[in-house]
């Protein structure tokens, strides 16, 4: 099954959610188990938070304050070794343990990157509030088991530190939380799915396109053609996300418009004419995928000869947000544009295309040779400026500068849209701003099921009963 940031954050948040009604009487066996897992705990946290990528190049010294209170947990060099032998037969608390992994698939995940994609502060912020507000959860559970004693008091203080530096994170509102790169995923390449299609189809296109020598004028025809493939099934899935809701009416549709063009445009640049021939070694495993994420497509976005409606890709989609499929669809789009984009340029910009000597109309051109084979109805290697192998790569160009266009749309809507500044008012002669109301922050995990984009757990007005451990 395919796993998301999102997805893994929604998981995450729930495990915190569950130790928060937990008992919190003090324990010394049960702070040992604790402290056993939250090494594993601060490293994936460290981990997960250095691999969100940066918003610009200046030096992020919120990250360094976060990490210099994280790496002695890490270390496990944050507490006094119990002397009590007994402690180490103590076996780690599942609960914190469960979150660890959690947090290591998360950090992995955020370690791939978006490509061509740049972060920005609001991104860096909302994916930090994200991590760091179940890591507050667990400090304070921790923290309230632990015996007040000698031994533990250096303990205590690092898991308030750790706490209080996660609250500041776990106020963000949680509409102010998703991003761009909540859609890194994890895919199993045989899943029967469209992301698990997408998958198999950009590694296999990835490699055709990266044989320069061997590349052929039908692997650049066929990657071309299922681009125009890729950009329509983003376009479907982002309007099913604009009518169930998951998409701003507005940022959607201006991508859904770019996402159209995107898909005119490579339509027409992967129709050479037959007069322009590139011989080359022949791709199976780039037919292959190429045939898979048409049948994919077909059977999950088409009904019929129209595209498929919201509620009928909800029946064949159950519980993937579709808005996210078009992010991944796209963006994935993006990474083979342009590798099909430098290899037009090195195609026919390196004297290796050929065309009919009799479709020849450059008079700059014309030689003794030319002659020679448009009598014979011979084919000569295209001059690097001739006007037919100027149009094809200009179309290409036309297609692989719509599809970043599109890219770029769809990911800025992906980002929480911008607040209106509440307006200034005149109260005693003194100008104030009117501020929003806010909740205590033990609340903000615990907000509006079923969890949104990892941004909480259920709603609940009380604390539920005790679980003991």
């Amino acid at each position: 099954m395919t796993a998301s940031v999102a997805d893994l954050l929604d998981r995450l948040h729930q495990q915190a959610w569950a130790i928060s009604n937990l008992s919190h009487e003090t324990s010394e066996t049960r702070f040992f188990a604790h402290a056993k897992v939250w090494p594993r705990l601060a490293l994936a946290a460290v981990r997960a938070l250095n691999n969100i990528p940066a918003a610009g190049d200046y030096t992020d010294d919120q990250l360094m304050i976060i990490t210099s209170i994280l790496n002695p947990i890490a270390r496990d060099e944050w507490r006094t070794p119990p002397a009590n032998k007994v402690a180490s037969r103590i076996p780690p608390d599942s609960r914190i343990y469960a979150m660890a992994k959690v947090l290591g698939g998360i950090a992995d995940l955020l370690s791939m990157g978006l490509p061509g994609v740049e972060s920005d502060p609001d991104t860096t912020r909302g994916l930090r509030a994200n991590i760091l507000a179940p890591i507050m959860v667990a400090a304070n559970w921790s923290r309230a088991t632990a015996p007040v004693v000698n031994d533990n008091v250096l303990a205590i203080r690092h898991l308030g530190q750790v706490a209080a530096i996660s609250e500041s994170y776990a106020v963000v509102a949680p509409e102010d939380r998703p991003g761009p790169f909540d859609d890194l995923a994890a895919v199993p390449v045989d899943e029967n799915s469209l992301d698990a299609a997408i998958k198999g189809w950009s590694d296999a296109a990835a490699h055709a396109l990266s044989m320069r020598n061997g590349l052929s004028g039908l692997s650049l025809q066929t990657v071309a053609a299922d681009l125009s493939v890729l950009t329509g099934a983003s376009a479907a899935a982002t309007h099913a996300a604009i009518r169930t809701g998951d998409a701003h009416a507005g940022r959607g549709t201006d991508a859904m418009e770019v996402l159209t063009a995107a898909n005119r445009l490579w339509r027409e640049a992967c129709a050479w004419p037959r007069t322009v021939y590139l011989g080359g070694v022949r791709d199976p495993e780039l037919g292959r995928a190429s045939l898979r994420l048409r049948e994919v497509v077909v059977s999950t976005l088409r009904d019929g000869k129209a595209w498929a409606d919201a509620d009928l890709l909800a029946k064949r989609m159950p519980g993937v947000n579709p808005l996210a499929v078009a992010r991944r669809a796209i963006q994935a789009a993006a990474q083979i544009a342009d590798d099909h984009h430098s290899a037009m340029a090195y195609v026919f910009d390196g004297g290796r295309t050929l065309m009919t000597a009799r479709s020849m109309n450059d008079v700059a051109y014309m030689n003794t040779d030319v002659f020679t084979a448009r009598r014979r109805g011979g084919w000569i290697p295209m001059p690097r400026y001739e006007s037919t192998g100027q149009e094809l790569h200009s179309k290409a160009n036309a297609a692989w500068d719509k599809t970043m266009q599109a890219r770029n749309r769809l990911m800025d809507a992906a980002r929480p849209a911008p607040r209106q500044q509440p307006p200034a008012e005149l109260e005693q002669g003194r100008i104030v701003t009117p501020l929003r109301p806010t909740m205590p922050s033990s609340q903000r995990l615990t907000k509006e099921p079923p969890f949104g984009m990892g941004t909480g757990g259920p709603s609940s007005t009380a604390p539920g009963e005790a679980i003991g451990r």
